[in-house]
């Protein structure tokens, strides 16, 4: 880890599973000690990728780490909506668009619940 955090600048790509991406998902206990790890070498910013494809995942994940990418999923919803011969449907802008504010509202949800945190924490150290 050293060697990689020498020579990374932007952020840092957990990836969360070994293997193929949509094939197993996140070990959550693993990814906080993984992501633990990382945040007490560096002070870049850690996104966590790779299975990430449900609701609670990604609010789990962004508890632990400042960003959450799916990749797999978004793909799986747009090939299911093509058609016979692999163009798109009328359905396949809507689908990835409800699998995305399905996602993206786990990050709302557990966004607000940082900032009520942080907001709660400022109060009891300057009142």
């Amino acid at each position: 880890m050293p060697a990689v955090l020498a020579n990374t600048s932007g952020f840092i790509y957990y990836v969360s599973i070994a293997g193929i991406t949509g094939t197993a998902a996140p070990n959550l206990a693993d990814v906080s000690a993984h992501v633990g790890r990382i945040k007490a070498a560096t002070k870049l910013p850690i996104a966590v990728g790779f299975g990430v494809k449900t609701k609670e995942q990604v609010g789990a994940i962004a508890k632990l780490a400042e960003g959450v990418v799916v990749g797999s999923a978004l793909v799986t919803a747009i090939a299911q909506s093509l058609d016979a011969q692999g163009k798109a449907t009328p359905e396949t802008a809507p689908k990835a668009l409800a699998l995305v504010e399905q996602l993206a509202s786990a990050l709302r949800t557990s966004a607000t619940a940082a900032a009520l945190g942080t907001i709660s924490s400022l109060g009891r150290r300057c009142f």
